[in-house]
């Protein structure tokens, strides 16, 4: 079930990103209690690093994303580490896609004008793919 959700996480982010390009601006738009709607080209990457190389960070997130879906194609099924994988594959690859076609990244989601840098889902989905990485294994350890 995890791999399933690499490419509807994929649709999904992008039909976000082109709903953001449709109907919004650089102005913050307030959507929720904290958090407002501000349309991005972010050119770079998370916390405005390496601003500009949108092509080499195409790259990057093409090799990283394809990676794990190479491993996920051969991993068993299910559990936790799958699903964190499948999400930081989606998230890779919706950013990627972004990079491609458009040289910049559509970012939209903002917590607060000036609080933290503006993200889209493909950023949520990394981030929630490596704090599932991070919750620790309720494996037992095996008994020699």
């Amino acid at each position: 079930m995890p791999v399933v959700l690499v490419p509807l996480l994929i649709v999904l982010d992008q039909t976000l990103k082109l709903w953001a390009l449709e109907h919004l601006d650089a102005i913050p738009d307030p959507f929720l209690p904290g958090l407002y709607l501000t349309l991005v080209r972010n050119t770079g990457m998370a916390f405005g690093l390496l601003p500009g190389q949108a092509g080499v960070l195409a790259w990057v997130s093409l090799a990283v994303g394809g990676g794990l879906l190479v491993y996920l194609a051969r991993a068993r099924p299910g559990g936790l580490r799958e699903t964190a994988l499948s999400l930081l594959a989606a998230g890779a690859l919706g950013n990627a896609i972004d990079r491609i076609g458009r040289g910049w990244v559509v970012d939209y989601l903002d917590i607060g004008p000036g609080l933290w840098p503006v993200f889209n889902l493909a950023d949520v989905c990394v981030v929630l793919g490596v704090l599932l990485l991070l919750l620790p294994s309720r494996r037992r350890p095996r008994a020699f």
